[in-house]
């Protein structure tokens, strides 16, 4: 199961959005939900660069099974695309809760 964590911490002005696992939904190539996951969060990493907002970014990291990405929370555009990536997640989660979870 993959799960993921959102922290946010407004008085030092960051967010913190960090995905661990594999959802485990079908063997390695074949799972659809875990390709969902990691697509979303290398979007969101790559919009945020493309939009040339990449010095609100404090933290990325991107490894097989991780993903963990840390944003300066100023900035409004960079916290939608951020948001619009928790969005994502709820979704994928309502449509297939045994494979990814939020975990407090």
């Amino acid at each position: 199961m993959t799960t993921y964590s959102i922290k946010n911490n407004k008085e030092k002005h960051y967010a913190v959005l960090e995905v661990k696992g594999h959802s485990g939904y079908k063997e390695y190539g074949s799972d659809i939900v875990c390709a969902s996951i990691s697509t979303a969060c290398i979007i969101t990493a790559n919009l945020i660069d493309k939009l040339d907002l990449r010095y609100n970014i404090l933290d990325l990291v991107c490894d097989e099974g991780y993903f963990r990405l840390q944003v300066n929370t100023t900035d409004s555009v960079t916290m939608k695309v951020f948001d619009n990536l928790i969005e994502t997640l709820e979704s994928i989660e309502e449509q297939y809760p045994k494979y990814l979870k939020m975990k407090n």
